[in-house]
């Protein structure tokens, strides 16, 4: 059983385009495992607004990003508010745990202290137009007109599925982008339309790792990749290797994704 494991693994195959072509100056910025994401140290550097889809209770990724540039934070999820935070710490302390009472109780408090409203701002919008839900929406468009004139945006996308219903708006609206770093969900049945995006966004693929708590789809693609994009990455080889040394698993538990890329 488990050298099928093994032979399993060793079958990911992703096609060539989602290949970076070199090693680039990379951090990573989140907490540890599940939550953190490799981004072109330049795109950090060079952005004067942080916009984030897709927060839950984890804003470790805004943090950093807040504490090595200082600036302004738009952050956008349909699903937070206080019952969210509440909900989860109310059934801490039914089950009893009181250690996760506490970090809960204290993540809600830091939560509304980041969020503050002054130059971090929190909105409970759904990003991804269509279908039938009819949830507030906003539009790239309408979060670009928040920002400040002129601003270089760097975009953190976590949106379960819905981020392929706004990569033509990032496309259009590329050249006010300085990076993104975005989760990509169901790849098996969107690759196409994720190469698509990697072809016409005005943007370098600097970054790509697989997320294990996903597995592996039709194919053996991995469900769920992590992809990160900068307008001018800075090289520092032309020798790539998988996975980068800042790389972590998502889920510590379980074995990690190996990436190989076809050459046609």
């Amino acid at each position: 059983m488990f050298l099928n494991l093994k032979i399993y693994i060793k079958k990911v195959m992703l096609p060539k385009e989602l290949k970076p072509k070199s090693l680039f100056n990379l951090i990573r910025l989140g907490k540890d495992n599940d939550g953190g994401y490799l981004i072109c140290k330049h795109s950090l550097e060079e952005a004067s607004c942080l916009v984030s889809f897709g927060i839950d209770d984890d804003f470790s990724f805004e943090e950093d990003f807040k504490d090595k540039n200082n600036i302004e934070v738009l952050a956008f999820d349909r699903s937070v508010n206080n019952r969210f935070f509440l909900k989860k710490t109310f059934f801490s302390l039914l089950k009893l745990n009181i250690t996760h009472f506490y970090k809960n109780l204290i993540n809600h408090l830091k939560f509304k202290k980041f969020f503050d409203g002054k130059n971090n701002f929190f909105f409970r919008k759904r990003i991804g137009k269509g279908g039938t839900i009819t949830a507030p929406y906003i539009s790239i468009e309408e979060i670009i007109k928040l920002t400040k004139k002129n601003s270089q945006i760097f975009f953190k996308i976590d949106i379960e599925g819905s981020e392929y219903r706004i990569l033509d708006d990032l496309v259009k609206n590329s050249k006010m982008i300085s990076g993104i770093a975005i989760e990509f969900h169901t790849c098996d049945i969107n690759m196409e339309r994720i190469i698509k995006f990697i072809k016409n966004i005005d943007l370098t693929l600097v970054h790509i790792h697989a997320n294990n708590w996903g597995g592996y789809g039709i194919n053996d693609i991995p469900v769920s990749l992590e992809l990160s994009f900068s307008r001018k990455p800075l090289l520092i080889s032309n020798e790539l290797y998988f996975p980068h040394q800042l790389d972590q698993k998502n889920n510590a538990k379980i074995n990690n994704i190996e990436l190989k890329f076809s050459n046609y």
